[in-house]
């Protein structure tokens, strides 16, 4: 699936185009070692060896801006969904949450996060004062969930209800990206015994 970032305000030549692919893999690569001040567009800029001039210029605001860096952490995703080798709810449950545990702490998933957090927040207010970023990261997250629900093909004639699987498609990530942030900010707690119960409950819903 792709997003379709802010156009430029003019057609790029060589050097805009090269200027342009900087800023973005330089803003994706900060982005990803989940630092706060990684969200700055003049930290991110000097780190390009460009400016704040550079980015007006090529993509107008910061909203132009962090649209289209969330457009190419969209693109730039590798195949994160391997074809499913189970035949069962169950074991397609067990996979994709082994799955999700590899894709949330991957430098893009944690990037997603770092804009998240630096960005205005919630949604709303982001979508008030940066609405082209806020539609790019919609698109994002509507994908993922629908690559989730694609990974039961097969299997959705089990379950009592396929409204279901959508349900869990943003359910799982957020349990389990809590469970990571539980751990991180220092709790006590048996990780894998929690992982474990989030399966199996999910499991046992999506069973009916």
């Amino acid at each position: 699936m792709s997003t379709t970032p802010a156009a430029p305000p003019r057609k790029l030549n060589r050097r805009g185009v090269a200027a342009r692919e900087k800023l973005l893999s330089t803003a994706v690569e900060m982005l990803g070692t989940g630092k706060p001040e990684a969200v700055s567009i003049n930290l991110v800029a000097r780190e390009a060896g460009l400016s704040w001039g550079s980015v007006q210029n090529l993509f107008t605001d910061s909203d132009g801006f962090w649209s289209a860096v969330v457009g190419r952490i969209h693109t730039g995703t590798p195949d994160l969904w391997p074809a499913p080798e189970s035949d069962t709810i169950a074991g397609r449950i067990t996979e994709v949450a082994e799955l999700y545990r590899r894709v949330l702490a991957s430098p893009y998933a944690v990037a997603v996060d770092t804009i998240r957090m630096g960005l205005p927040r919630p949604r709303q207010v982001l979508a008030l004062t940066h609405p082209l970023t806020a539609e790019a990261l919609d698109r994002l997250e509507n994908d993922w969930a629908q690559e989730f629900v694609n990974f039961f093909d097969g299997v959705r004639d089990q379950a009592p209800d396929e409204q279901r699987f959508l349900e869990v498609a943003w359910a799982l990530p957020i349990a389990l990206h809590g469970l990571q942030s539980h751990l991180n900010n220092g709790a006590a707690v048996d990780a894998d015994a929690v992982y474990r119960t989030l399966v199996i409950s999910m499991t046992a819903y999506l069973g009916g």
